[in-house]
């Protein structure tokens, strides 16, 4: 049975958590913040474990710090395997993710001098990943 891989990532605060829960939700095997490096083995550990598991979600984001560069390269790996993959990108407008920080008193993974700082930040180190995005979901209203 062909393996489904969708990669979740995007701004924090966007919802990458609620996204992966969904997804489980419908019977896909997720895992948050696993390194791009560790990737490949997973899904293939995964595929061909008993019971196999085809249906896999993977958050990916800047919580891995240097190591999410090599997102690009892991995804070309699999898709020479014959894995292909969907990358599911979730963001929202500033003020909102502001606002969601604000309410779980959680720090941002960057550590900016301001929350602000940090949103625009991780936009930019991002950016690559967003316009290689199968879909970008803008969560602001959910």
């Amino acid at each position: 049975m062909e393996t489904t891989l969708h990669i979740i990532t995007g701004l924090s605060g966007a919802g990458k958590s609620l996204a992966s829960r969904c997804l489980e939700d419908l019977g896909y095997y997720c895992v948050d913040n696993l390194p791009p490096e560790l990737m490949e083995q997973f899904v293939e550990l995964a595929a061909t474990g008993k019971p196999s598991r085809n249906r896999i979600a993977l958050v990916c984001d800047v919580r891995g710090g240097d190591k999410f560069e090599d997102l690009f390269h892991a995804l070309e790996r699999l898709a020479k395997k014959g894995i292909h993959h969907s990358i599911i990108f979730l963001e929202a407008k500033e003020d909102i993710l502001v606002r969601r920080f604000s309410e779980t008193r959680r720090a941002h993974p960057l550590r900016e001098a301001t929350l602000s700082d940090c949103i625009r930040k991780e936009k930019q180190l991002l950016e690559e990943v967003r316009g290689n995005a199968s879909a970008i979901v803008d969560t602001s209203t959910t």
